[in-house]
């Protein structure tokens, strides 16, 4: 190793590389073979750097779904200031996340091999958890920004609506990894925008 190799990084920045290092591993080697030493390896980093960073691989998976979640938040504020109706802005928001998962299928399947591996390993449950809870916090967050917006309320429980579209977009994005229809899939989320689009009813007069 390099005396470049071995200089100091603020902690913010050495977190961001190990993160990085973990995507790689996994997307390479699958999910379940993510160990802190084959990301260390993988970073070029001591051991006990990673340590330092992360006090264990559950926190830095926490880490890994953060970075995708601080990515899709971004997505969505954007869909969000680029103005439109309701269903243009939906529309936006959801093509931007299978247009993410299109140019990234390798990503995506990282995540949601973490996310299924958190229904079996303890020390990853919590982590795969929240990061479903923020999820959902994002979506709600959206359709309440939508009907504030709009001055309309949603027919319908929000928590309902954002359960079922967060469903519907990672059961098709699991079909799309096996079939790589792209068509169908940028189908299936326009559709999905129309119908939500519809459940939000505008204001009286």
């Amino acid at each position: 190793m390099t005396a470049a190799k071995r200089a100091h990084l603020p902690i913010e920045q050495r977190r961001a590389q190990l993160v990085a290092a973990a995507m790689r591993v996994m997307q390479r080697d699958g999910a379940w073979t993510l160990t802190t030493r084959a990301v260390a390896r993988e970073a070029d980093v001591p051991l006990g750097a990673l340590h330092y960073a992360f006090g264990s691989k559950a926190e830095l998976v926490r880490a890994v779904f953060q970075a995708d979640r601080d990515r899709s938040t971004a997505m969505l504020q954007q869909a969000v200031e680029a103005g439109g109706t309701a269903g243009e802005i939906l529309t936006r928001a959801l093509l931007g996340y299978t247009d993410s998962v299109i140019a990234e299928p390798g990503a995506e399947i990282v995540l949601q091999e973490l996310t299924l591996m958190g229904g079996r390993d303890d020390d990853l449950r919590a982590a795969a958890r929240e990061a479903t809870e923020q999820y959902r916090a994002d979506v709600r967050n959206l359709l309440h920004r939508l009907a504030d917006t709009s001055g309309g309320t949603w027919a319908g429980d929000v928590d309902v609506l954002a359960e079922s579209l967060l469903g519907l977009l990672f059961g098709a994005s699991v079909n799309w990894l096996c079939t790589r229809d792209d068509g169908l899939f940028r189908r299936c989320a326009e559709d999905a925008a129309s119908a939500l689009a519809a459940r939000l009813v505008p204001p009286a007069g």
